[in-house]
């Protein structure tokens, strides 16, 4: 065959595939909200078996474990707003809707709508059965149902406090998250309602709440010298309780649930958020699924819930040293306890805690963010990739020190010392967490161009987390949008600043991209290449995608 006749089924092929190529973006990328757009009215509740799911979680391994990117990011890599996530701490990126900055007010308020239940008598509909903590579920006297939980007797303020403070935080970082207020409760005002039961453990089955199971719930509850009880008033989310989700896999009934949990940004970043502040109790027992009516449809709304295992209290007790420092069961530190006879000890075993009983134990000097983990491990969190932590870190940098302790005031907490000391172990722990993860991929950020230059930000610079760096160095190309071909443009640059000029030989190209590295001798992780992509409308450009190179796991 002569190359003349070779060249016509290529010319073909060419041709074909022209027609047929798929465009990298499309006009309305970036996209800001990921809408429900299918009507979920036919989905139902699923519970969950807890010692199912830790067994599950700790000897198989029930997600897909593929080093992907994650799939619910948009083209410049944030995630859209969604029935699982709002981005509020970081103001929104180009072409989200536009929202004010939070102040510390703002993250200090969180969920909250009102002041939590009415003072009054309150009636009791329910016991709480899940979890460990003991608690009821009560209505005021205007209706409003609200899950009552208690401070154990050793720790007065503890599990109610951490929950107060916790819960405003999740808010901000852009969960879904119910409004929890901390009440008094007087046993005068309690009133067991019609129906009201509890469930028997010991003989599985649920019988009639009485008064006698009133006084000895309360026994286990801390008690204040003027006879009344501190609780938390969590109130009930919207719409129809469907049961918790998983931390991988979908919600097979869910026809808008596409994207596999193990893979979504927001649950691999939770990672990050629950070592921040130690919510080693984040599985699937702590969520909630709902649901709700929006535009019209029914959708699946996604909640975390209970952060009464956080910062320093284990619920119904000071948080064991083990919590953030070790699963429940691992193999390697268990043999070499039992092969030393006991003489090899923990790390962490010998930390040290102030005694605060109304924090219980929470400290930041041993902490190590890259090493912390939950009760037993959770599936997105060990599908993360720099490129996700480095997404979380960015936002729990953004918390102030004085959004931190606005959000530690909700604790109410009698003791000035212990509410200085929790607000100073949060902003430590959150300085290490931006000192390690905004470094583990190159950190640069915002990109933009006008007047024919090329702008951009290093977060961990701005954010004093690294010395600047030595050197960036840019390459540019022309981008073909619908088959993805590159033309390169120029030689690769290399300047100090974080600008650089657009090549005059781009021309009238309608997309360009742009590769940078950045460079400092003691942070080897800076030179992994970030890719944008810019289009071109009239004489302005937008940035239309952000592809952040990171390490490839090892096998």
């Amino acid at each position: 065959m002569s190359a003349r006749s070779l060249a016509i089924p290529i010319v073909a092929l060419a041709a074909i595939t022209a027609r047929t190529a798929t465009p990298k973006f499309y006009p309305d990328d970036p996209i800001a909200v990921d809408a429900d757009t299918q009507d979920a009215s036919r989905v139902s509740r699923q519970d969950l078996s807890d010692p199912y799911d830790f067994l599950e979680n700790t000897f198989m391994n029930p997600a897909d474990t593929a080093d992907v990117r994650a799939m619910n990011v948009n083209t410049v890599d944030e995630v859209p707003d969604s029935s699982w996530w709002t981005n509020r701490i970081l103001p929104p990126f180009e072409s989200a809707p536009r929202r004010a900055e939070m102040t510390a007010a703002d993250v200090a308020r969180g969920p909250n709508t009102g002041t939590g239940p009415k003072e009054g008598v309150w009636t009791i509909v329910g016991s709480k059965n899940e979890g460990i903590t003991p608690g009821f579920t009560i209505t005021d006297e205007t209706g409003q149902l609200y899950f009552i939980k208690f401070d154990p007797p050793t720790n007065p303020e503890m599990a109610t406090g951490a929950e107060a403070v916790t819960t405003p935080l999740f808010h901000a970082l852009g969960y879904h998250v119910v409004e929890n207020y901390i009440a008094t409760l007087r046993r005068e005002n309690l009133r067991i309602g019609p129906g009201a039961k509890l469930y028997r453990q010991y003989s599985g089955k649920e019988t009639a709440l009485t008064e006698q199971d009133v006084d000895d719930l309360l026994a286990k509850a801390a008690r204040s010298a003027d006879g009344t009880y501190r609780v938390i008033a969590s109130k009930a989310a919207g719409g129809k309780p469907l049961g918790p989700f998983r931390y991988y896999g979908t919600r097979s009934d869910d026809p808008n649930d596409v994207f596999p949990h193990e893979h979504r940004r927001e649950l691999r970043a939770m990672r990050v958020f629950a070592a921040w502040l130690n919510h080693d109790d984040s599985r699937s027992i702590n969520s909630g699924d709902f649901l709700v009516d929006q535009d019209g449809r029914k959708i699946v709304r996604h909640h975390l819930l209970d952060f009464g295992s956080t910062l320093g209290s284990g619920s119904t007790q000071a948080q064991k040293p083990r919590a953030g420092n070790e699963y429940i069961w691992e193999a390697r530190p268990t043999f070499l306890t039992m092969v030393t006879l006991g003489f090899y000890v923990r790390p962490w075993i010998k930390v040290e805690y102030p005694q605060f009983a109304s924090v219980g134990r929470f400290e930041g000097a041993f902490f190590q963010p890259q090493y912390w983990k939950p009760e037993y491990p959770n599936p997105a969190f060990n599908n993360a990739r720099p490129d996700d932590l480095f997404w979380a870190a960015r936002r729990v940098a953004a918390f102030s020190n004085d959004a931190i302790r606005a959000a530690v005031k909700n604790g109410r907490y009698s003791s000035e010392a212990a509410e200085l000391y929790l607000g100073d172990v949060i902003i430590v722990r959150r300085d290490k967490i931006a000192r390690y993860y905004l470094n583990a991929t190159n950190p640069v950020v915002d990109f933009a161009i006008a007047d024919g230059t090329m702008t951009f930000r290093n977060a961990s610079v701005d954010l004093r987390f690294s010395a600047p760096a030595e050197q960036y160095r840019i390459s540019w190309a022309r981008f073909d949008n619908n088959t993805g071909n590159t033309q390169p443009v120029g030689e690769t640059v290399a300047v100090q600043d974080t600008r650089a000029a657009l090549p005059s030989e781009l021309g009238d190209a309608a997309f360009i991209r742009a590769t940078v590295t950045s460079h400092r001798a003691d942070q080897p992780n800076w030179a992994h290449p970030v890719q944008v992509f810019f289009r071109k409308r009239g004489n302005d450009w937008k940035l239309v995608g952000l592809e952040r190179g990171v390490p490839q796991k090892s096998s």
